[in-house]
């Protein structure tokens, strides 16, 4: 997954860098709108943003396994 800043998040679906912050730190979550913002421009799925935190976390550690070669 492409690293994207807060900043630019929340450039693109008009909030404050703080919003962004609390919907990746999981205090918060994004109103559909956004969500489906962030899905069309960062092809974030819609489902993901019911633990955004934890989605983040796993499609981390599946990019980490795929690209280990032995």
């Amino acid at each position: 997954m492409k690293k994207i800043k807060y900043i630019q998040i929340a450039h693109d679906v008009g909030v404050t860098h703080s919003a962004v912050s609390q919907w990746f730190s999981g205090k918060t979550k994004p109103t559909i709108d956004k969500a489906f913002i962030m899905k069309e421009l960062h092809n974030i799925p819609l489902e993901a943003w019911l633990d955004i935190k934890s989605y983040l976390e796993n499609d981390t550690k599946k990019q980490s396994c795929s690209t280990t070669t032995a």
